[in-house]
């Protein structure tokens, strides 16, 4: 009888270990899955410069200055597809070691707005507006590492990560209207409201390397930020949800130039906000 006593605890001991092993922590299980998305997204970027130019009175000809302004904005919602791969391991005595890739793909057709004007104090101004329908494409690629640390009893997770990733847009093709690389670094966030819903957030802060219509001023940066809920169905799947924004700054530019009394002054700029929409499902592996 004594015997069978052992056996039973030994097995109980076992099946313990075993199920606590299958079983992670809700927001270390969010952090090993394989996702596929359907997500809707948002665009909206616009571009603009100003021209100055001063002559100088001349024996043949009056002084005059001009002014010219354009702006031109690419706004509207494409469809899109968005898969996720993460997992989180321990490695010797470090615990939650994190790394992820994300693929986020995007077509259709948004709308774009133009607007042109011109002033002269000679010749008066004059206002010039067009617009329309584009076909618009995007890829956007990322991968993250970082390192996890429980708190709050083991419902928080807080797992600052170091990022890096390619991201190309077009009008007419993938890439044509610019593609650049990024750095940078962030945070993000997993908290377990009970034990089959996490609550997720994550921010990031990246450098773009480099671009085909940037400026060479300044650092141009791309700012993120989203929240998502990952909800436990099953032992393995998991429905998945949320929303991600992005502002992207892609610095100015200032061109100066006069000689003889005659003087210009060229400046633009440009910047886009981004949201992502998306829900799908997830295997927890």
């Amino acid at each position: 009888m004594r015997k069978l006593s052992v056996f039973a605890a030994s097995l109980f001991s076992v099946l313990t270990v075993s199920t606590a092993l299958a079983d992670p922590l809700p927001v270390v299980a969010v952090n090993r899955e394989i996702g596929l998305s359907m997500a809707g997204l948002f665009d909206n970027r616009v571009s603009g410069g100003t021209s100055t130019y001063t002559a100088a009175p001349t024996s043949y000809s009056r002084g005059y200055r001009s002014t010219s302004h354009g702006v031109s904005r690419r706004i509207g919602w494409v469809p899109g597809v968005q898969v996720d791969a993460s997992t989180m391991f321990n490695l010797g005595r470090i615990e939650n070691l994190y790394a992820s890739a994300q693929f986020v793909l995007g077509s259709g057709s948004r709308n774009y707005k133009n607007r042109y004007t011109t002033s002269n104090s000679i010749y008066g101004s004059r206002e010039f507006n067009d617009g329309g329908g584009s076909s618009s494409h995007s890829i956007y690629t990322r991968g993250e590492i970082g390192k996890g640390f429980l708190l709050l009893d083991n419902t928080l997770l807080l797992t600052p990560f170091a990022q890096g990733g390619y991201l190309t847009q077009g009008e007419y093709s993938y890439g044509d209207d610019g593609s650049t690389t990024f750095v940078g670094a962030g945070f993000k966030a997993d908290y377990a409201l009970t034990d089959r819903l996490v609550l997720r957030g994550r921010f990031g802060w990246a450098a773009l390397l480099e671009r085909q219509f940037i400026f060479e001023n300044g650092v141009r940066s791309r700012w993120e930020g989203g929240l998502g809920l990952d909800y436990r169905m099953t032992r393995h799947l998991h429905l998945i949800g949320g929303g991600d924004y992005a502002y992207t700054d892609y610095g100015h530019g200032t061109d100066r130039w006069s000689y003889n009394g005659n003087a210009s002054i060229d400046s633009a700029s440009a910047f886009q906000n981004g949201l992502n929409l998306h829900a799908g499902l997830a295997y927890r592996y």
